[in-house]
């Protein structure tokens, strides 16, 4: 079947259910808040980037110490939580697990804003970690149900854009922040100790989370499980014989995920740093303009991405999954060269065309692993990509960075060669095993569309 046919195929499906070519208001809606939580989430884990070096200052840490807070100490607790808590997404009302992890991550970092050392920071940190883990496989799963199949990739383009416009904000509103703040006295708090600026933006970027979760609990439906048949979920056994039969692809899929985490985490959590070491920019200046090349290389992107991945797919089963490689290899040479570059400016310019290029394949991504997977797996399949994603990503990209600098470097200034050394070692080992995913994500993209079209005129 070639994939026009297939596309026609599902769009008879969804005429049985009446979900054809639309999704409705409230559908759109619910993506649309689900994407301002995945921003919320980037923005309280991301903001601390911004934290390097006065926390150094202020507490007492190393890089090696630092990049512990950046990593290990959120994603260990994301693992712990995360993979029990998919049973209770594929089985649960998802928009109350939303609304609790995220009034949970919110009021924790609002009090990071106290700590005064490192491990309670540590704690913030795992908090927030943890409670994050719950969020992303919810918002997925009842984004899949939402929104009809073939609206899928803007559907997570959208959503994608809440996660880069996270990222993004983080630098930006934190940077404003701590220009704003930076002529504010030290406060020394009877029985808590002395708060500094960086204290207060966590204090700050943590409130208006607690307003999103009630916004949800009074205007977010439940939608239904689409094409659902276990009501309570499949046991964890028969979820992983299923990535066991589709192992051509995950294996592939997620080896190059995580590879391409290990590099986007250690850039993410070291760049600020590495514009004021190399630079001289500090937070006030690199923050905002990070965050507004972020931005709008982030629109581009998505956008473009998520268009790519819908005209592709009326032309070829592979699709979502070659969108991701193409927009991997476009990136791959421009996030090299950019720490090595001159000046600031050429760094940023170098940056924000890759960032632009690397998030245009997140859309794909998304809507590949979820029309690969039965619905009532979804949640415990994606917070199995998201853990190992955020866990061995998340916290070897940022440690790597630490121990190369306080290890192998003569100077501070040196860290762009850390970021570009862990570019060349991951980098083209991600590609790699993505593109070895294309053509079994094919074969299975093909077999969902026959069954759907059993299921359609049966």
């Amino acid at each position: 079947m070639t994939a026009a046919n297939a596309s026609r195929v599902i769009d008879a499906r969804a005429d049985a259910d009446g979900t054809a070519g639309k999704a409705g208001s409230r559908g759109w809606y619910t993506v649309v808040l689900l994407s301002a939580v995945m921003m919320l989430a980037y923005i309280d884990r991301g903001v601390i980037a911004l934290f390097v070096q006065p926390m150094k200052r202020d507490l007492g840490l190393t890089d090696t110490e630092v990049s512990v807070l950046l990593g290990f100490a959120f994603t260990f607790p994301y693992v712990v939580v995360g993979l029990p808590m998919s049973r209770i997404v594929d089985r649960g009302v998802r928009k109350y697990l939303v609304v609790g992890s995220l009034a949970l991550w919110s009021l924790t970092t609002a009090l990071c804003g106290l700590a005064q050392n490192f491990w309670s920071l540590f704690v913030g940190r795992a908090v927030v970690g943890s409670s994050e883990s719950v969020v992303t496989p919810a918002a997925i799963s009842l984004i899949a149900d939402a929104i009809p199949p073939e609206r899928l990739p803007r559907a997570y383009a959208i959503y994608n854009g809440g996660i880069t416009a996270g990222s993004a904000l983080a630098l930006l509103i934190g940077g404003v922040l701590m220009g704003l703040l930076a002529d504010i006295p030290s406060i020394e708090l009877s029985g808590i100790g002395v708060l500094h600026s960086w204290h207060l933006v966590f204090m700050i970027v943590g409130i208006p989370g607690l307003l999103v979760a009630a916004l949800i609990v009074v205007t977010v439906p439940e939608p239904l499980r689409r094409g659902g048949s276990q009501p309570k979920g499949y046991p964890l056994r028969e979820v992983f014989g299923s990535i066991v039969g589709q192992r051509a692809l995950h294996l592939n899929l997620l080896t190059g995920m995580v590879l391409l985490s290990v590099v986007n985490q250690a850039l993410g959590a070291w760049m600020p740093a590495f514009y004021e070491r190399t630079y001289g920019w500090g937070p006030a200046i690199s923050g905002p303009l990070l965050g507004m090349v972020s931005l709008g290389g982030a629109v581009v992107g998505l956008v473009s991405g998520a268009w790519l991945a819908e005209w592709f797919g009326k032309r070829r089963d592979d699709a979502n999954v070659r969108v991701l490689v193409l927009s991997q290899a476009l990136a791959l040479p421009l996030t090299l060269a950019g720490p090595l570059m001159p000046s600031p400016w050429l760094a940023l310019a170098f940056g924000g065309v890759g960032g632009a290029l690397g998030v245009m394949g997140g859309p794909a991504f998304v809507s590949a692993l979820q029309i690969a997977t039965p619905n009532e797996m979804r949640g415990q399949v994606n917070v199995l990509y998201a853990t190992l994603v955020n866990v061995i990503g998340g916290s070897l990209g940022p440690t790597l960075t630490g121990l190369f600098t306080d290890h192998f470097v003569t100077s501070e200034a040196d860290i762009r060669y850390a970021l570009v050394a862990i570019k060349l070692l991951f980098g083209p080992a991600a590609l790699f095993f993505l593109w070895r995913a294309m053509k079994p994500y094919g074969a299975i993209h093909r077999e969902r569309v026959d069954e759907s079209r059993r299921d359609a005129f049966s």
